[in-house]
């Protein structure tokens, strides 16, 4: 038979192990409270976060330009795990066209656009990647569409077209002197208009010949 003491050294054995364990409950109990109110939380954020995504959205879709005085940070690279994302989509699509063995001014329809960047090895993120491919190629500065439904092409003059259009309104401020509400719409202006030159500027080669080169090259032949 066990002896007293062994008994007793059991028994203080056995009251520590459930106070310890009493303790753990306890504290597994306080830290599944807070895992489900973080979670909670979290859920929360979200919800707001998928909110204000589609109140931008909805602007952008309203009012493109406002997507050039405040643009949203590209979110995705090239060859990103989850596709490309903003600006990144809209240099990659033009960086298509200019590769075309048809010639970079040749009309689209996006779809074919579309195709295009998916077989160049780009991939678009969002839950439908072909609306979120015609927003974003919508905003370019150097996209137009044609008379065509769903056709769109290069406009291989914007960057000379955006800088005159900059000369003329920094000339109407330097004139506006008085109206502060004139100055302030004429600035916001401006710095739409920089914001898009800098994106064309980017998006099409310095070598790239513009409309009037080619007409007079053409005529000259």
């Amino acid at each position: 038979m066990p002896s007293s003491s062994a008994r007793s050294s059991s028994s203080r054995l056995a009251r520590a192990a459930g106070a310890e364990r009493m303790a753990l409950l306890r504290e597994r109990d306080k830290l599944t409270r807070r895992r489900d109110a973080a979670a909670q939380a979290l859920a929360t954020v979200e919800q707001q976060l998928a909110d204000v995504e589609e109140r931008l959205e909805l602007i952008d879709r309203l009012v493109p330009e406002a997507a050039n005085v405040h643009p949203l940070p590209a979110r995705g690279a090239p060859g990103a795990a989850d596709g490309l994302k903003g600006a990144a989509i809209r240099s990659a699509a033009i960086a298509v066209l200019l590769a075309r063995p048809t010639g970079a001014e040749t009309p689209i329809h996006y779809k074919e656009w579309f195709r295009a960047l998916e077989e160049a090895g780009h991939r678009v993120a969002g839950k439908d990647p072909l609306a979120v491919f015609l927003t974003q190629i919508s905003r370019s500065p150097v996209v137009r569409r044609t008379p065509d439904s769903g056709v769109y092409e290069l406009d291989l003059d914007a960057p000379a077209n955006l800088r005159a259009r900059l000369d003329r309104l920094h000339a109407r401020l330097a004139e506006q002197s008085s109206d502060r509400a004139e100055r302030e719409r004429i600035v916001a202006e401006i710095t739409v208009t920089e914001r898009a030159l800098d994106e064309a500027a980017r998006a099409l080669p310095r070598d790239q010949p513009r409309a009037a080169d080619r007409i007079t090259s053409s005529g000259g032949a």
